[in-house]
């Protein structure tokens, strides 16, 4: 007993000593070395000798994160937005739902930012890598034709998405160079470059007075050499790994930037113009020497890194956040637009996370005055009222309860092409400057007012335009036939100035 408990003390012994002195052996440089317990015991080492051993095989160790293809190419597992197996699907009818409400959101965006002066609003969905280089992954993994995605695109519409796989695939069978890393997630500088002169041609149809970089600046001018990327790195293999690293023409321009902190104006670099990560806070860019004098939004991911170079060179002042900290719930997309009033706002997001829910969101109601730009569409009559008592001259209305509403006909059924806004012209007798209002609507299949047919809206007093394109569950593809007028918190406005609403259009 007591030689076994002297073994088991020396053999622990051994490794509290085997450990620190492997991490001192094995470390990178002499500055790595770090006398603190996090250095010297830990036992990364272990997990990487393991991955060292097994990937000749074929195996990894984590293949959530990492699957092992053929020819050193390392491609994402199901540890992120379920790469693998949603692109091994036939999209379901949920998928197609979920692509109708992400093209209907976007559509609302696409109205918002019209109405706040942006000229153009396109979204590019970067692909993954398993899309271009199928062939070099087990055959297990490999895409399938109609995937989640490719319903996405169906059903949201091809008016604002940019889809770059086709681009992609078609320069890679004419190009003999890599457009993504081998052991990164990323597409490289060349594969970007591809991406960035589709985005310019499809956005240039939009807006035809962009200039945009000549064919030269995507000319490649070279390979360099890097260590592994963030795949390789997952299995502690970085080191291990490198990839060609291709160098473009934009890269030696004489564009010069600044980056600066855009909450609190502090420069935090300055010179030259490399590529920027996808920042959690907002980061403005500016360039001197840049072909158009013009500020852009720009929501983006990882993606957005070896593109960023482009944007620099093309446009003056580009605003970067990562699209999940603005279009999150309680995001600050709407305000960033309101306050840097960007000409162009464009969004770059990598497939696997296009289907995200924070992209089925909806904008902030625009609301608009009335002024001679709009024609009527439709007009309106009160057919009944409730809870509402008229004055003698029918000129208000006082609330006489809790569910006061007015039930309005439409002098003609009018589609949400044909009547983009709704006119409403109410004021409060207790001066009160906003009234909280739930509209209700029939369409031409339905019979009677329903809570799913209907949004709650904080509408100012007055004659105010509502652009029904921005309103979360307005229905874009049928015709309405009846509105109702709910007035919520009634105890605030005991009386009532209303006019018969109407539907207008441009």
């Amino acid at each position: 007993m007591k030689r076994s408990i002297l073994a088991f003390v020396l053999f622990v012994s051994f490794i509290l000593l085997a450990v620190p002195a492997i991490n001192i052996y094995f470390a990178p440089s002499r500055e790595a070395i770090k006398m603190e317990k996090s250095f010297l015991f830990n036992v990364d080492f272990v997990s990487r000798w393991t991955a060292a051993l097994l990937y000749p095989l074929g195996i990894s160790t984590d293949p959530k994160k990492v699957i092992v293809g053929k020819d050193d190419w390392l491609y994402l597992g199901d540890g992120y937005q379920t790469t693998v197996s949603d692109d091994r699907r036939v999209a379901t009818e949920a998928d197609r739902v979920l692509g109708r409400q992400i093209g209907a959101a976007t559509k609302a965006w696409d109205s918002y930012l019209k109405a706040h002066g942006v000229q153009v609003f396109s979204i590019m969905i970067g692909p993954n890598k398993s899309s271009i280089y199928p062939e070099n992954m087990p055959s297990w993994a490999r895409p399938i034709s109609h995937n989640p995605v490719d319903a996405l695109l169906q059903e949201a519409g091809s008016d604002i998405f940019i889809d770059l796989r086709p681009p992609l695939l078609k320069a890679k069978k004419t190009l003999n160079e890599d457009l993504y890393f081998k052991t990164d997630t990323h597409w490289n500088a060349l594969g970007a470059g591809i991406a960035f002169r589709h985005f310019a041609e499809q956005v240039g149809k939009a807006d035809p007075n962009i200039r945009w970089p000549s064919e030269k600046f995507y000319d490649l001018i070279g390979n360099a050499k890097r260590k592994g990327g963030d795949l390789a790195n997952f299995l502690r293999l970085s080191s291990s790994f490198s990839d060609p690293e291709p160098r473009m023409f934009s890269g030696v321009l004489p564009v010069q930037t600044s980056q600066v902190d855009y909450l609190t104006g502090v420069i935090l670099r300055t010179g030259g113009n490399p590529g920027v990560g996808a920042p959690s806070k907002p980061l403005l860019v500016r360039s001197e020497g840049a072909l158009n004098k013009k500020k852009v939004l720009w929501l983006r991911d990882s993606f957005g890194d070896a593109l960023s170079p482009l944007m620099a060179s093309t446009f003056s002042d580009v605003l970067h956040l990562h699209w999940n900290r603005a279009i999150k719930p309680g995001g600050n997309f709407a305000q960033l637009v309101e306050e840097f009033k960007p000409d162009y706002v464009f969004v770059t997001v990598v497939e696997r996370a296009a289907r995200s829910a924070e992209f089925s969101y909806y904008p902030p109601t625009v609301l608009l005055a009335m002024n001679g730009d709009f024609k009527i569409a439709s007009d309106t009559e009160v057919v009944s009222i409730n809870h509402l008592k008229p004055s003698a001259d029918g000129a208000d209305f006082n609330v006489v309860g809790n569910d006061a509403y007015f039930d309005v006909s439409l002098n003609k059924p009018i589609s949400a092409v044909d009547g983009q806004y709704l006119g409403l012209d109410l004021i409060c007798a207790d001066g009160s400057l906003s009234v909280p209002l739930q509209l209700y609507w029939i369409d031409e299949s339905g019979t009677s007012y329903s809570q799913a047919n209907s949004v709650s809206l904080q509408l100012p007093v007055g004659a105010t335009l509502i652009d029904l394109r921005t309103v979360y569950k307005w229905p874009a593809g049928v015709v309405i036939k009846r509105l109702r007028v709910d007035l919520e918190q009634t105890k605030f406005c005991s009386r009532i100035k209303f006019k018969s609403p109407k539907f207008l259009t441009k």
